[in-house]
């Protein structure tokens, strides 16, 4: 169970800095000028086409992977402690 806690901490740990630089600036800081040139051009045609909501799923997907893999991993770690301490 402390296994679960960790990966909890973990994933909320890299939500919160991910996130943080995002909320750093507030868009009245801004110009114009300086948000029309740092906008990346490959992100607004992914999101025009669709495709970026392919490339979350298939992130998410992976990460959920991972999650499961280190889960499974954790009950087997577990279950081979146990049984070296009978």
């Amino acid at each position: 169970m402390k296994m679960y806690k960790w990966i909890l901490v973990l994933l909320l740990s890299w939500v919160a800095t991910s996130t943080a630089p995002a909320l750093a600036q507030s868009q009245s800081e801004t110009t114009t000028a300086a948000a029309s040139s740092s906008q990346v051009e490959m992100a607004d045609v992914m999101r025009q086409d669709g495709k970026i909501y392919i490339v979350v799923a298939v992130l998410v997907t992976v990460l959920i992977g991972l999650l499961i893999y280190l889960i499974s991993i954790d009950k087997k770690v577990a279950r081979l402690e146990r049984e070296i301490r009978q």
